[in-house]
């Protein structure tokens, strides 16, 4: 390492400030944004004035905005050393710092700063005497990545985070980003060497995270209405910033570059709507959860049998990534439409009740949504529990899950009165469901199987105070009782459309639809517990690769295996000398490090921009805006989780988290409400609100920094908004 002095000349500028070669607001990596002030820059960045804010188009040099800041006073230095304020007068306070010659040039300026360091550049200058100086450059921090790989078109393309919409954003390794480029089975590239399989071109990476490039979908005048209404009753937030972005001019010029066709997409369309539309009106519901399971049980034990065939090493891994390439297409074309149903039955229903067609109230409607039957998800949160049961009559049991560390009190356990049978009754639920855990769309991340510390806090949260006076078997007889009510429910809308003309006929479709909704949408869960299945098998063949390539020096640890892509491990579990693979896993850990600390948006462009949204207006004052996504008011103590292996939540508390997926579900057992950072609708933690019958408000920008342990506060789950009542305002 060498190093050296940098000795400038004092300069006394007449003009100074900072120039961003991408706008630090918006995003947009085409603006480059300039604060100007007179003086020295100290008046600038000290807050002391009101600077200019000049906004320029990179590529065109057109000035996009203006406005002149109030510039009370300069700071000038002295020749003798120190600095004095001066106090402008009117004219020259409200006056250009800059005119256009020298915007001209300090956009040049930026350009070429940008392209020598090959990123966008937060650059302190100043003018001295009609001369440009530079005092200081370096990187733009806090820009989030751009998608890559890059649009092949000159178009604006717009992108929506996966993470959002599987309410699990945190940053994953490059194995498990691969996995969901060959699970997805839309615009699929072309065979590899080897015939390695294609992936989607749709999928593309920014800061360790999934966006889906929409572009194509979008551009298509019929797609585009059809896609942004499923979208916003999906994620309110994603429909809505995709359609700011599709406002833009630039993103209407790129209409004639990549553009979804009907009958691209009818490939996929078609057979799903058809096998909709049949399950809508002729097919019985009743045989919809068997048809499911058995698919479920066939495709798990084919790739189980498949991976099993192939030798340990660059074989297994060749099937286990041929595997996820296949199956997608068939989730798709046989699960999706027996959930589509549920939600199209449910919609229609409350349109056609809207219109006096069925009869019935809003809230028996909205009713037939709780109490679900066969939902994976809450079935193994009813399990979770039945556990918390088999530990409430023993309280030298539930001293050792609540002080030891979990898997130090599960080897305890069996020295304990009930650990016998409470340790026969866990086997029993890791059997079913230990591959599954938090963040489980991500391959790298622990499973219940290998950490089963998110479960011992659920279960240790269910043996508080609050639940001391708590009969055995309380949340399934609550579950009983949802469903109870939502059958009674659609037996009043039943009964309220058979009154008129045709009554028996609608009445009938009443019935049926009824029945569609509440099977279809009990089958929710079913694909991403089949995908957690599949996926638990291929990440024992990643594991089992990643242990052959510490034996041959290539990895320092056999979790490492995880930041490499698979034809990279196949290309080094094949080659003839074994290749030292620990450098560049040093080099991918940093990255992954470095992104985990990143905020992804839920909506990119193409050019870096994040769109905001308008706020809104309907608000009490101080509350925190969110989506509704189950009805209803509660109050109560915040419990703010952002780990659930480490937090306990109690009974009766209000789940505060960034995102709840299904591996954080069984604390849904004791919530009392729930907020989350991200969410729809129609994402996870919703649906299961909703089912289990608990007011919830999701997409609640910044929730978990807003809301503090302890404080008190109102979810209005019916209006979309949260209230602090104590501790000052959020």
């Amino acid at each position: 390492m060498k190093l050296s002095v940098v000795v400038q000349r004092m300069v006394l500028p007449e003009v100074s400030g900072i120039l961003f070669t991408a706008d630090p607001i918006t995003g947009r990596r085409r603006t480059v944004s300039i604060d100007a002030g007179f003086g020295l820059g100290e008046a600038l960045v000290s807050g002391l004035i009101n600077a200019d804010l000049y906004k320029v188009d990179k590529e065109t040099g057109a000035l996009l905005e203006v406005r002149v800041g109030d510039k009370a006073l300069a700071i000038r230095p002295r020749p003798e050393g120190g600095t004095w304020e001066e106090r402008l007068p009117e004219a020259v306070r409200q006056a250009r710092a800059l005119d256009d010659a020298a915007l001209r040039e300090l956009v040049a300026m930026g350009v070429r700063i940008e392209k020598h360091y090959g990123k966008p550049q937060d650059i302190e200058w100043c003018i001295e005497a009609g001369r440009l100086y530079v005092v200081q450059t370096r990187p733009i921090t806090s820009l989030y990545p751009l998608p890559e790989p890059a649009p092949s078109d000159e178009g604006l393309h717009a992108y929506a985070s996966f993470g959002h919409v599987q309410m699990m954003t945190d940053a994953m390794p490059p194995l498990a980003l691969q996995v969901w480029q060959l699970l997805l089975p839309f615009d699929r590239a072309s065979p590899g060497p080897g015939g390695a399989p294609g992936e989607s071109r749709i999928v593309t990476v920014a800061g360790s995270r999934l966006f889906l490039d929409l572009t194509p979908v979008l551009r298509h005048p019929i797609l585009r209405h059809v896609f942004t209404g499923i979208l916003g009753h999906v994620y309110e937030k994603v429909g809505q910033g995709l359609e700011t972005l599709m406002g833009r001019p630039a993103f209407q010029h790129g209409v004639n570059g990549e553009r979804a066709t009907m009958r691209g997409v009818g490939r996929f369309a078609v057979p799903i709507l058809a096998r909709v539309l049949a399950r809508l009106f002729i097919v019985d519901p009743t045989r919809l959860q068997p048809g499911v399971e058995s698919f479920s049980e066939s495709r798990v034990a084919g790739v189980r049998a498949r991976l099993a065939a192939a030798a340990p090493g660059a074989a297994r891994l060749r099937e286990a990534r041929r595997a996820l390439s296949e199956l997608f297409t068939q989730v798709v074309l046989f699960v999706a439409p027996n959930i589509g149903v549920g939600i199209l039955g449910n919609r229609i229903l409350h349109h056609l009740n809207r219109r006096g067609v069925i009869g019935g109230s809003e809230e028996d409607l909205s009713a037939l949504e709780r109490g679900l039957p066969g939902n994976v998800t809450t079935e193994m949160d009813l399990a979770v529990g039945d556990l918390t049961d088999r530990v409430r009559p023993y309280p030298a049991l539930a001293e050792l899950l609540r002080s030891r560390p979990a898997t130090v009190a599960l080897a305890a356990a069996r020295d304990v009165d009930g650990g016998p049978a409470f340790l026969d009754a866990w086997r029993a639920f890791l059997e079913r469901y230990g591959m599954r855990g938090p963040g489980e769309v991500d391959l790298s991340r622990p499973r219940y199987k290998d950490e089963p510390a998110p479960l011992i806090a659920a279960i240790v949260g269910g043996l508080g105070p609050a639940s001391a006076n708590r009969a055995a078997g309380e949340h399934r007889a609550h579950h009983a009782a949802l469903t109870a009510k939502a059958e009674a429910a659609g037996e009043r809308v039943i009964a309220a459309s058979r009154g008129g003309l045709f009554g028996w006929l609608r009445a009938r479709l009443a019935r049926r639809w009824a029945k569609v909704t509440r099977t279809g949408m009990g089958l929710r869960e079913h694909p991403k517990y089949l995908l957690v299945r599949v996926l638990d098998l291929v990440r024992d063949a990643v594991r089992e690769a990643g242990a052959l390539l510490v034996q041959r020096g290539a990895l320092g640890a056999a979790e490492d295996v995880y930041l490499f892509r698979f034809e990279e491990l196949i290309a080094a579990l094949e080659a003839a000398q074994t290749p030292d693979l620990r450098p560049l896993a040093g080099e991918r850990r940093a990255a992954l490090r470095r992104d985990a600390k990143r905020s992804p948006p839920f909506v990119m462009a193409s050019d870096g921009e994040i769109p905001a949204l308008a706020a809104r207006a309907d608000l009490p004052p101080g509350a925190l805006s969110g989506t509704a996504a189950s009805a209803g008011v509660v109050e109560g103590l915040a419990r703010v989780v952002l780990d659930p292996a480490r937090e306990v939540l109690h009974a009766g508390e209000i789940l505060v988290a960034p995102h709840t997926d299904p591996g954080w579900t069984p604390l849904f057992v004791h919530a009392a409400g729930l907020v989350t950072e991200v969410g729809g609708l129609m994402t996870h933690g919703s649906v299961v609100a909703r089912e289990y019958g608990i007011p919830a408000v999701v997409s609640v920008t910044g929730a978990t920094q807003r809301i503090r342990t302890g404080q008190r506060i109102r979810v209005d789950g019916t209006r979309g908004f949260v209230e602090v009542l104590d501790g000052g305002a959020a």
